[in-house]
């Protein structure tokens, strides 16, 4: 090829090239004016391109330009995005000075619903946080550690056993090791706590708080002892005594039965009525003895129940059941009756002739008249009232004797007149066919 064909072609070349970049730059040119009519004339003067910059002599591929021609698309819609929004600019701020009005209205009516809402809220939470400490209290108690089944097994067993080892001590052992626990008494101590007062558990809390005997002063594993001893002390005491005060309301009881007895035809009935009627007076006897009481009065007090009348039953009911029991029943009756005499001063002065005269009868009455008439020789001396004396002494050996019962009644003629109250019942026997 010669040099003029070479510089024809690329003068060919070239001339193809620059008329290729010239229709892209007129398409791009075309396009970029389009698009620049709907932005500001500001903006798109300052975005608008050079079509001189295509002029290099280095040819740009297609694929490049249509790049750059999109990329460039990319930024002028965004500038005119923002044209946009500048010009709806001050629509915007009318609409907005417009609806301020509106809007504080609305803040105010939201503003009081809140406060009402707030206010509501505030007493479901206070309601709800009281639910929930009462149920944090149930959970906190529900959560207390609890022994298990073989823990609360273990210390039952460790009970019963020191249980039983306290039952296996005597009553001078338990009232040693209550003096190691510093309580200084005595059997005869204990023995008056308990006839003063009825309630067990309160005489061992008295002791017990008295006495400071504390879980944690005093360990049974450790010292062989501990507060559960007090109320075994004083069962173990209380079991020794005839009588405490927890029985009295069984006393009173008995009393109220014995007095309304009467004897009938059931000798086996009489009999039973009897034993328990003298236990129960030698009850009253026993707590006159150990509390030093020396009147029934008082006695009643402490029981609710009137002694003296219960006294008075007794001796009748032993009068008019003793004649067909044996003699040593009178012997036994007659020391009884007698400490009785001798323990209440005022059943003494309202008791002590009939019992006597009484006791002579049932002397007589089982054949020991030398006994019966020692007894009423010794009543009639002592006695200026001779009456009722020589009465009952006469009546004692008419179903006897009635010879003796007559020789009696004359006898009685030195000191008794027609001027004394038993005076016809002695003529009576003296007159008796």
């Amino acid at each position: 090829m010669s040099k003029k064909e070479t510089k024809t072609t690329k003068t060919k070349t070239t001339s193809n090239s620059k008329t290729a970049a010239a229709d892209t730059a007129v398409e791009s040119k075309a396009t970029a004016s389009a698009k620049a009519k709907k932005a500001t004339a500001t903006k798109a003067a300052e975005v608008k391109q050079e079509p001189a910059k295509e002029n290099k002599k280095t040819v740009t591929p297609k694929t490049t330009v249509k790049k750059a021609a999109k990329e460039k698309a990319v930024k002028e819609k965004a500038v005119k995005d923002n044209a946009e929004k500048s010009i709806a600019a001050p629509e915007t701020t009318v609409k907005t000075s417009e609806s301020k009005k509106t809007a504080k209205k609305t803040a105010k009516k939201t503003a009081v619903k809140e406060t009402k809402a707030a206010s509501s809220k505030a007493v479901t939470t206070s309601k709800k946080a009281a639910v929930a400490k009462v149920e944090s209290k149930k959970t906190a108690k529900a959560s207390k550690p609890t022994k298990t089944k073989t823990e609360k097994a273990a210390v039952s067993k460790a009970q019963k056993e020191k249980m039983a080892y306290y039952e296996s001590l005597s009553v001078e052992e338990c009232i040693r090791f209550m003096q190691n626990m510093n309580v200084q008494y005595q059997y005869e101590d204990y023995y008056r706590l308990l006839l003063d007062e009825a309630d067990m558990k309160k005489l061992a809390k008295n002791i017990i708080e008295g006495n400071d005997i504390t879980a944690k002063k005093y360990d049974f594993t450790k010292d062989g002892y501990d507060q559960d001893l007090v109320a075994v002390t004083l069962n173990k005491i209380a079991d020794t005594m005839d009588m405490k005060a927890a029985d009295f309301k069984a006393i009173k009881k008995a009393m109220k039965q014995s007095v309304s007895y009467q004897m009938d035809d059931d000798a086996e009935k009489n009999a039973a009525a009897y034993l328990e009627t003298f236990q129960t007076a030698e009850k009253l006897l026993m707590l006159g003895q150990r509390k030093n009481i020396t009147s029934a009065q008082e006695v009643s007090s402490m029981i609710d129940q009137d002694a003296s009348a219960f006294f008075d039953h007794f001796f009748q009911f032993a009068y008019e059941l003793l004649p067909s029991w044996q003699y040593n029943d009178v012997k036994f009756y007659e020391d009884f009756a007698y400490a009785i005499l001798s323990q209440y001063s005022d059943v003494f002065e309202a008791q002590q002739q009939r019992v006597q005269m009484d006791v002579a009868d049932l002397y007589i009455k089982h054949g020991d008249y030398m006994h019966g008439d020692e007894m009423y020789g010794y009543i009639l001396r002592d006695n200026q009232i001779k009456d009722y004396i020589y009465f009952r002494y006469a009546s004692a050996y008419r179903e006897i004797d009635l010879n003796k019962a007559k020789a009696i009644a004359y006898s009685s003629m030195q000191y008794v007149d027609d001027r004394y109250t038993y005076y016809p019942n002695i003529m009576e026997i003296v007159n008796y066919e």
